[in-house]
């Protein structure tokens, strides 16, 4: 029931109106601050939408929540064994367990595309002594190859190449077996793309190896050999070459490019080596494969299969994300030479290129030969740190490391590229390249030790210092959620923090301005009269309306 409220005090009296419990001015300004909260906390509330995650290519540099060794890749084969560059030695590597075999590829006469390490076929093979000196006539001069007299590899048809024999190349050091002379011949891409295939597909499945979580299946790490040599002396494009065999091969869209649809369903912590890597030392070459793999990329990858993943288009230029918007690119790697790695404008030139990895000479991460004769203790120790240092920027870069080339034999004057007198051995060498310098990945010419020193790991072995950890380089689709639940709290913290130093600067604004009218309100009530005063508030009809509300 409502009392009547007396007659010098009306329901709405502006004194009425004045003593009603409505929010202070405190709290009115307090209302901006919590607005401004809320739109901080928002990036935190935002979940990610599973159903449109990256598609991410297998990628070179494994990420480090991968529990593996380095890449093992057989250098032109298992070639301490068998020559180099044959069908038996690649197919002994993917034997002994490498991760890549490495192929390097050259033209012949027709455009076929074969695997021999020299544009001379004179250094591996018995083309000078066969059938009776048949080819002699085809010896020449080159003055692409500062006139260097040989038998060069695209003055001959595939037909010719398949007549002759090769050799161990590396023969000076007197270690190598050589009952395997002139048995095996030349192998073209195509041979080299079967036999791959048929190790994975057929015969891989029935010995049984560690699964994604270790690397998958092997694949083929492609050199392609002196691109400006064979343009300039025969107007040889040997890219393109390589292009049109990888269009026109039967089996190389399922071997080579599977992983456009394979790696987009892998976890965080699982791995797949990429079916196809392509290094050379120009890399205006590499950057000219990238170009035209992102324009034929149909040529290359099922449609239908790209359509169902769901990859962004691929003529978008303005994108630079590879691994996500054109994952069919395959990841190039630059070979680097001694001279250019120690070179200024190294690092600046690497910046403009394309890369997903750098293959340097293992000279480029060792003290040099007279620091190691005159045993320069401080020398040695400020070249092992600038390469500590060396790896860590291409790491920092998302770069992954894979150095050439590790030998059994220890150098010598006879044999130059073997085990430096720093170590004691093979095995000293790669630990230092695993366990002090963290390389992604070796060239080796014995696959089985190089997993035999990778497998050991590194808790026994004794670092100066650790490689810095850089970001996650694996598939993300669930590492994408956990960088946006991070940006989300992040973004908490802040809001946080932004809205209490608002809060107490606007409290202590409102404070020392309700004490100067309270000041105000007392001088004004000493001057008041006694019958200026105003009425008395009916407090029970204030109670009343309180319970109703």
């Amino acid at each position: 029931m409502r009392t009547a409220s007396p007659p010098h005090s009306p329901p709405f009296s502006p004194s009425h109106f004045h003593s009603r419990r409505g929010p202070s001015s405190r709290s009115l300004a307090a209302r901006p601050i919590f607005i401004l909260l809320l739109l901080l906390l928002l990036p935190a509330l935002v979940v990610p939408d599973s159903t449109k995650k990256p598609i991410n290519r297998c990628p070179l540099r494994p990420s480090s929540d991968i529990d593996r060794p380095p890449l093992v890749l057989g250098h032109r084969g298992a070639s301490f064994h068998i020559p180099e560059h044959t069908l038996a030695s690649y197919r002994l590597a993917l034997e002994l367990g490498a991760d890549y075999i490495e192929p390097d590829l050259v033209p012949c006469k027709d455009g076929t595309l074969v695997a021999i390490h020299s544009a001379d076929l004179n250094v591996t093979s018995d083309v000078h002594t066969y059938n009776n000196g048949e080819f002699q006539s085809r010896a020449r001069q080159s003055p692409a190859n500062d006139n260097e007299w040989g038998y060069y590899v695209h003055d001959f048809t595939w037909d010719e190449l398949q007549k002759l024999r090769v050799r161990q190349r590396v023969s000076e050091s007197g270690a190598r077996y050589d009952g395997y002379d002139y048995l095996f011949g030349i192998p073209s891409f195509a041979q080299i793309v079967d036999l791959l295939h048929e190790w994975n597909t057929r015969e891989l499945p029935l010995i049984g190896r560690s699964g994604l979580k270790r690397g998958g299946v092997p694949g083929a790490y492609v050199e392609l050999k002196r691109s400006a040599f064979f343009q300039e002396d025969a107007g040889i494009s040997i890219a393109d070459l390589f292009l049109d065999e990888l269009a026109s091969h039967p089996k190389a869209s399922d071997l080579l490019f599977d992983h456009v649809t394979l790696c987009d369903d892998l976890r965080f912590d699982e791995y797949r080596v990429p079916p196809l890597v392509i290094q050379s030392f120009e890399g205006d070459v590499l950057e000219y494969l990238r170009a035209k793999f992102k324009e034929r990329w149909m040529d290359f990858v099922e449609e239908d299969a790209i359509l169902a993943s769901g990859v962004v288009e691929s003529v978008d230029e303005g994108v630079n994300n590879d691994e996500v918007d054109h994952p069919w690119i395959p990841p190039l790697v630059l070979l680097v030479g001694y001279d250019y790695c120690q070179s200024t404008e190294f690092w600046f030139e690497v910046a403009k290129l394309p890369l997903a990895g750098l293959g340097p000479d293992k000279r480029c991460l060792l003290p040099t030969t007279e620091e190691i004769a005159l045993n320069n203790t401080s020398a040695i120790a400020r070249a092992k740190r600038e390469a500590r240092e060396w790896v860590g920027k291409a790491h920092s870069e998302r770069i992954a490391v894979h150095p050439w080339t590790v030998r059994l034999e220890i150098e010598s004057e006879r044999h130059v590229g073997g085990v430096p007198p720093i170590f004691n051995s093979a095995e000293d060498e790669l630990r230092y390249y695993f366990c002090e310098l963290h390389v992604d990945g070796i060239f080796s010419e014995n696959v089985a030790l190089a997993q035999m020193v990778g497998a050991e790991g590194c808790d026994v072995y004794s670092t100066e210092k650790k490689d810095p950890k850089v970001g996650k380089s694996g598939p993300l689709c669930i590492q994408e959620e956990k960088n946006l639940w991070f940006l989300g709290l992040s973004m908490l913290a802040v809001g946080g923090f932004v809205g209490s130093v608002l809060t107490c600067t606007i409290s202590t604004m409102l404070q020392k301005r309700g004490m100067c009218g309270a000041n105000s309100v007392q001088h004004a009530q000493v001057q008041r009269s006694d019958s200026d005063q105003l009425p008395e508030i009916d407090t029970a009809l204030e109670d009343e309306e309180n319970e109703m509300i």
